[in-house]
This record gives structure tokens, sequence and C-alpha cells, in this order.
């Protein structure tokens, strides 16, 4: 019988995460989250490795999670995908640091020559999340967030802002605006490619994921909200805008 997450983790809160409690969940992060893991993963990371970060990562979610559940609730797909997507991004770093000469580990990373050149996409960014209700001081510092990487994976971008108190809504829409997706270029992409502005935030997808980084449309995750999701989510909104101006 398939044990819910939720409850797991509620009830390990609940008792202070005292230990029979927490001997569940972590019995349970071992059928649904260790023991699934894929075989590429385990031969990149190797074997004792990928598994001991994925029990690390997958706990630390489930404290997370203890204290700001998604909207949508939690499942053991959805701490799966979490987990996951760390490990890739774990994993791609493995390779590109294996494929390089070991002698240029101690030469310096030379500067991006085009960082500066970005600075006014990111100002027309931020400006529409201040056109939506974002607090200006607000919507750059969860902009400087999202971009201090490396990684700059879509995963790693919302892991960062998350922690900088982004709703998970906020920290969704901004990774797509400034990362994008398979398919789908970010509007940051976009505009340094020469597309007009106007062309650009008048695109309904983007416009969502403006609506959405701003803290209007919590619900991003789809399906439309309910009238108690949207006064928890505007309160939610108001102080997070609060505490970053």
């Amino acid at each position: 019988m398939d044990v819910d997450l939720e409850d797991l983790i509620a009830e390990a809160a609940r008792s202070g995460w005292a230990p029979e409690p927490s001997r569940r969940l972590v019995e349970e992060i071992e059928s649904h989250i260790v023991a699934p893991l894929s075989s590429r993963l385990r031969a990149v990371l190797g074997r004792d490795e990928a598994e001991q970060l994925a029990r690390v990562i997958a706990w630390e979610r489930c404290l997370e999670l203890a204290t700001g559940p998604p909207p949508d609730g939690v499942s053991w797909g959805y701490l799966a995908n979490l987990v996951r997507w760390r490990l890739m991004d774990v994993a791609r770093a493995t390779v590109l640091h294996s494929r390089r000469h070991r002698l240029t580990h101690r030469l310096p990373e030379p500067p991006p020559r085009d960082r500066w050149s970005l600075g006014p996409l990111l100002e027309q960014i931020a400006y529409e999340l201040e056109s939506e209700g974002l607090p200006a001081a607000a919507g750059r510092r969860f902009i400087r967030v999202a971009a201090d990487g490396p990684p700059y994976y879509r995963s790693a971008i919302i892991e960062r802002l998350r922690r900088a108190r982004a709703t998970a809504a906020q920290a969704e829409g901004l990774a797509w605006l400034l990362r994008g997706g398979a398919g789908r270029p970010s509007a940051l992409a976009r505009l340094a490619m020469g597309e007009p502005p106007d062309e650009v935030f008048n695109d309904p997808g983007v416009r969502r994921w403006i609506r959405a980084a701003a803290g209007r449309d919590q619900r991003f995750f789809g399906g439309p909200s309910r009238l108690g999701h949207r006064r928890a989510a505007g309160v939610e909104w108001l102080t997070t805008a609060r505490e970053a101006a």
C-alpha cells in the first residue's frame, strides 16, 4: 500500500522530527526516491554517491516542504522531480569538470564579454514586473538572486529564489523569464536576439510568466485559483515584497 508523502511529512513535523516517524519517512524515501534512481545518474556520479546525494536532497526537501508546501500539495512524483533536477545539475557539472584538462583547473575563468550588455535587457524585465505590481526593489533583488550562478539550469535558479523567500510561482515564473526551457526561449533570450520588447512582453505565455513572477498568479502550475488560494497567495506575496524592499 502506497503511503502518502504529505501525511508522512506532517506526522514527522508534528512530532518534532522524533525518531520513529522520521524513520518511517526515511524508509519510504528509500523505496520511492532512492531505489528508482536512473542508471544514467548512477553511472555518472557513482552508485553510492548518487544514492547518498538522493537521500540528503530528499530529506532536505521534506524539511522545506513541511514549512512551505506548494499550493497543489505534495506527492512522491513532485519530490522525485526535485531530487532528479538537483542530481542532474550535479551530473552535468561532473561531466564538464571531467572534460577539462587538469592543468586548466589552475587558470582563472575569463570574464564573460556580454555580462554588461545584458543589463538594459534585465532592466526591461524588472520594469515589466514592477508594472504588474511587484516593488522595484523586490524585482531587482530576485533578478540578482536568479542570476547568481552558476549553475544556470532552471532548477538551480528556482532553488536559489526559493532560498531567497520567493514563492514557488514567483521562482518558476522568473526561471522561465530568464532561462526558458526546451522549445520555449526565455524572454531574456528573445530580447537579446533583437525581438521588439512589445512583441516579447505581449506574448500570452511571457505575460503569464511575468504575472507569476510578480506574485499575481500563485496557481502558475495549472488550473484556476479558488478564492481562498488567491487570498493566501496575496498575503504571501505582500510579506515577501515588504521584506525584499
